[in-house]
């Protein structure tokens, strides 16, 4: 013990600043373990999908979807995929089909989904189409959300230049 007491006279302020550095290290050690261990248990969504297992969008119910999409003459191929709260519908259109009737053709789908759904779900809508001799294709984008009232375009449309008026 007469050790320690002669270190920590002859030491007064290393010691002191030793203290202070180790109770400073053992706080920060305990908050970096708090934020990122500690709180991984948890679902990585939050509280933001409380309530949705009432509203659940099955396996089978996402198959008769895209078995009822895929049934249009206008339509090659569907794909739904439901993550969290939002759905992610991509459909490829035929060739034959201009923009306008394959955006009438995606807003027809969602009547497929109930009011309860559509008030509970976002819903984000991929179309694509490829280019042919006839027509230049497409690929956009349209979304809805839980409030919204439709859907809402992208405007990824292609921009022709204009050719510079020359005097």
């Amino acid at each position: 013990m007469k050790k320690i007491r002669k270190f920590y006279k002859e030491h007064r302020v290393f010691t002191i600043l030793m203290a202070i550095v180790i109770v400073c290290a053992i706080l920060i050690a305990t908050v970096l373990i708090q934020c990122f261990y500690v709180g991984n248990g948890k679902n990585k969504y939050g509280h933001r999908l409380d309530g949705i297992e009432n509203y659940q969008i099955s396996e089978s119910r996402q198959s008769d979807f895209e078995n009822n999409i895929a049934n249009n003459d206008k339509v090659k191929s569907v794909e739904i995929n439901v993550t969290g709260k939002i759905v992610y519908i991509t459909m490829q259109i035929a060739e034959n089909v201009d923009i306008v009737e394959a955006e009438s053709i995606a807003l027809k789908s969602l009547e497929e989904f109930s009011e309860e759904e559509q008030k509970v779900y976002d819903f984000n809508i991929t179309l694509k189409q490829n280019s042919n001799a006839t027509s230049e294709g497409f690929y956009i984008s349209g979304a809805k959300n839980v409030n919204g009232s439709g859907l809402v375009w992208n405007n990824n449309r292609k921009v022709v230049k204009e050719e510079p008026v020359t005097e």
